[in-house]
């Protein structure tokens, strides 16, 4: 059995109204700490936290443990909440020590209404490591949550999850994109990602030539293949830039349609803009995808990443590169791009260009590349790109010894302001307010 590390960690010991035997209370003013005492719910004994009146109330419950360098370990948490608290918002599970910080980012909820948090990671260097555990409270003035447990033990590491990928650029005919599938599962490619309107701006179906050539050679070579096309709905008499996913069988995983379409594709072309931002589970991990001129907008790549996509697939005709880095590292997403027009690329989780990480000096991701074995090639005049990456690990662009400290990369619960900020950017898209003259 697992060696647990949190004294008192069901919370048994110590009196009711005062905080359990082994924990300590901190805040960095006290006029901000929240209530943390014991009490009883539902005939067992649990650990309170509670807000003092402020929103802006924050303060941690903490207990000290000895981790070892080199190990990895198990964090879990279970506990219920009000009605008044987002626990994204206002709770997080976490480890600190001198150059190391690590916690719980995702919570899921049972039937019987219990949440749980759970996370696996390594802890750096060797030898024994002093640390703390910490249960923070934070931006709730008048919510609570029940706390049945706060766990850390010893476990198996975690395992890479390794997917290969090839993505393209420049323009094809069919012959040409079959050409380079051959060359991709040739290559023990597992995802091969062919540009926007790889066939031009005919209309097709979903039984057309592009979706019938995806879909042959995705079950040839036994990978994913995903590429743009115009799609004409006939049933609905609508004209959609989409992107099919085709898994290894051939079998279609489900559609992306463009959510922000160019604007001539709509004043001119008659396209619809799609409504739906699906995130697809594969067999290596979660993909999600994005078209063309959705890569100016930040709402498309923050609702996938939300959504829990690891991966997302950016097709294009063209795309200002810049911006591509600053998606990945805002939300912690991997990108891969395929282009007509543009220069091909994939970019993990800090941002970093597979094919030049070191180019950005101001990126301080701080841990080992999470991509293998780079290689360009050329399939005809269409230049081809494959690489390994492993999604098992997600560093951040600005990692200070772990995601505690780093920038947030997409973890809702590292998003630290009092409210969000949709609505009033809602309200000024849809009914900008009224301005006073300057001056």
């Amino acid at each position: 059995m697992a060696q647990e590390l949190v004294t008192n960690r069901r919370f048994q010991e110590g009196k009711a109204g005062e905080v359990p035997v082994g924990w300590t209370a901190r805040s960095p003013r006290s006029t901000l700490a929240p209530r943390f005492r014991l009490t009883t719910r539902g005939g067992a004994r649990v650990l309170r936290a509670s807000g003092n009146g402020r929103e802006d109330c924050v303060g941690h419950l903490v207990t000290p443990v000895i981790l070892e360098g080199g190990r990895t370990y198990r964090m879990r948490a279970r506990f219920s909440i009000s009605r008044r608290l987002d626990p994204q918002r206002s709770l997080l599970f976490s480890v600190y020590a001198k150059d190391f910080n690590d916690g719980i980012f995702r919570y899921t909820r049972s039937r019987e209404g219990k949440i749980h948090g759970e996370n696996r990671f390594p802890v750096p260097g060797e030898g024994a490591v002093q640390a703390e555990v910490r249960v923070t409270f934070r931006a709730s003035a008048s919510g609570s949550a029940w706390i049945e447990r706060v766990s850390l033990e010893p476990c198996a590491p975690v395992r890479p999850r390794l997917v290969r990928v090839a993505c393209t650029q420049g323009p094809g005919s069919l012959q040409e994109w079959g050409a380079v599938l051959d060359a991709a599962g040739a290559q023990g490619v597992d995802l091969a990602l062919l540009p926007e309107m790889m066939n031009g701006t005919t209309w097709e179906s979903m039984v057309g030539p592009s979706a019938q050539l995806m879909r042959a050679k995705a079950k040839q070579h036994r990978m994913y293949v995903a590429g743009g096309i115009y799609f004409y709905d006939n049933r609905a008499d609508r004209l959609l830039n989409r992107v099919p996913l085709f898994d290894r069988t051939g079998g279609l995983v489900g559609v992306y349609d463009k959510v922000h379409p160019y604007s001539p594709e709509i004043l001119d072309g008659g396209v619809t803009a799609g409504t739906r931002v699906p995130v697809f589970e594969t067999d290596f991990g979660r993909v999600g995808i994005m078209i063309c001129y959705d890569g100016w907008f930040t709402d498309v790549a923050e609702l996938l990443a939300l959504r829990g996509a690891e991966l997302i697939l950016f097709p294009n005709a063209g795309y200002h590169r810049s911006l591509v880095p600053a998606r990945a590292a805002d939300n912690g997403v991997r990108l891969v791009v395929s282009s007509l027009n543009g220069p091909l690329g994939m970019w993990d989780t800090a941002g970093r260009d597979v094919q030049g990480p070191d180019l950005d000096a101001t990126c301080f991701a701080g841990e080992e590349r999470t991509f293998l074995d780079p290689r360009e090639t050329t399939v005809g005049q269409i230049r081809v790109l494959t690489a390994t990456l492993d999604l098992s690990r997600s560093p951040s662009p600005h990692n200070w010894g772990g995601p505690m400290l780093s920038a947030p990369g997409g973890r809702r619960n590292r998003r630290d302001q009092l409210r969000l900020l949709y609505r009033d950017i809602e309200e000024e898209v849809l009914e900008p307010r009224a301005r006073r003259p300057p001056g």
